[in-house]
C-alpha cells in the first residue's frame, strides 16, 4: 500500500525486483490517493509491477484487500512501503508455508534500518496491554512477562516462533487460510487490522510462525509519524472496534473505560515535557485527540 510514499516505496520495490527471493511472485501496488508524484514514478521505474488506484485514502485494509482482489490465487503477502527486503526472504517466507499446511500465516525477522531486530511478533492484546502500552510502563522492565507480556518480553526476539500475531508491515497469508477466512475486515482504517486477521486465522485452526531466516528491514513509523494526533484518534477508533468485535459490549466499555484513565496518565506526563520540547507538544497533541476519542466512542 502506498500513500504520498515516493521515498520509501522505490526503495522497497527495487529490493524486491533486483534483489533474488528465491521464488516467482508479482508485485501489485495499492495506491490511495498519492499526490507527491510517486504513481508516476512507480509506472516509469517499474513497468512490470501493477498499480491498483484507490483515488483516495481509504486506509491500509482496504488498499490491501484492492491488491489481493487482482492478484493470482496463491499466498499472499502484505508489505508496508517503508521496508527493504533482504535476499530469499519471500522465498524463505513461502516454502515455510508450504511445507507446513497447518501454517495460516508467517511473519519475517523484521530489522530497525539499523539491522537490528525488533518485537513484531505479539500476543492477542488484553486491554490490560494496551494501558501498559500507553503510559508506558514496560520499558521500564522490557524483558518481563509481567509488563511486556504484550510484546513477548520474557523471550529473546531471536527465538520467538510460534506466536498470536505478527505485524502487518510484513505478513504471509497461505491460499489455503486466505480461501477459509477472506479479505481483512475493512472497518479497520489502519491499526488491528492484523491482529484481526491473524485472530481470525488461529480461529480457523492455523498456526502462525515467525520465520527468522527471512529478514526484512523496516524503518518504523516514517508513515504514522507524519499526523501523530490523527494517528492515535484512529489507533483509538480501531481498538474500539476490534474489542467490540471480539468481546462485545463489555470489552467495548472495558477499554473506553481503562483507557481514559490511562490516557490522563500519559498527558500528566507528557505536559511539562511539552514545555521544553516541540516532539513533546506533538506527543501531547496526540494524547489529548486520543482521549477524546475514547470519551466519544464508536458512532456506528
Amino acid at each position: 500500500m502506498n500513500y504520498n510514499n515516493g521515498k520509501d516505496v522505490l526503495p522497497c520495490l527495487r529490493s524486491l525486483t533486483e534483489t533474488e527471493q528465491g521464488i516467482p511472485f508479482d508485485v501489485i501496488v495499492a495506491d490511495n490517493g498519492s499526490s507527491d508524484g510517486s504513481v508516476e514514478s512507480i509506472k516509469s521505474q517499474f513497468p512490470d509491477v501493477k498499480v491498483v488506484l484507490l483515488g483516495e485514502n481509504r486506509g491500509f485494509g482496504v488498499a490491501c484487500n484492492a491488491g489481493i482482489k487482482v492478484a493470482q490465487d496463491t499466498a499472499h503477502l502484505l508489505l508496508n512501503p517503508d521496508t527493504i527486503v533482504r535476499p530469499y526472504a519471500l522465498g524463505r517466507m513461502y516454502n515455510k508455508l508450504a511445507a507446513n499446511p497447518h501454517w495460516g500465516i508467517v511473519g519475517a525477522r523484521m530489522l530497525t534500518s539499523a539491522g537490528v531486530p525488533y518485537r513484531a511478533a505479539r500476543r492477542f492484546p488484553t486491554v490490560r496491554d494496551l494501558v501498559i502500552e500507553c503510559i508506558p510502563v514496560w520499558r521500564v522492565f522490557p524483558n518481563t512477562r509481567t509488563l511486556n507480556s504484550y510484546l513477548y518480553g520474557e523471550l529473546a526476539v531471536e527465538t520467538l516462533d510460534a506466536v498470536d500475531q505478527v505485524e502487518g508491515s510484513c505478513l504471509m497469508i497461505s491460499r489455503e487460510a486466505y480461501r477459509k477466512i477472506g479479505l481483512i475486515d475493512e472497518r479497520f482504517f489502519v491499526f488491528f487490522e492484523e491482529v484481526d486477521w491473524c485472530r481470525r486465522v488461529k480461529e480457523a485452526g492455523y498456526e502462525i510462525h515467525v520465520v527468522q531466516e527471512a529478514e526484512v528491514e523496516h524503518h518504523l513509523s516514517t508513515t504514522m509519524s507524519r499526523n501523530l494526533p490523527r494517528t492515535r484518534v484512529i489507533h483509538a477508533t480501531s481498538a474500539m472496534n476490534y474489542y467490540r468485535k471480539w468481546d462485545g459490549a463489555r470489552g467495548y466499555e472495558e477499554v473506553r473505560r481503562q483507557m481514559k484513565r490511562a490516557l490522563l496518565v500519559r498527558i500528566a506526563l507528557l505536559a511539562p515535557l511539552a514545555l521544553f520540547s516541540e516532539r513533546h507538544r506533538i506527543r501531547l497533541r496526540g494524547a489529548l485527540n486520543e482521549r477524546a476519542a475514547y470519551v466519544k466512542g464508536l458512532t456506528a
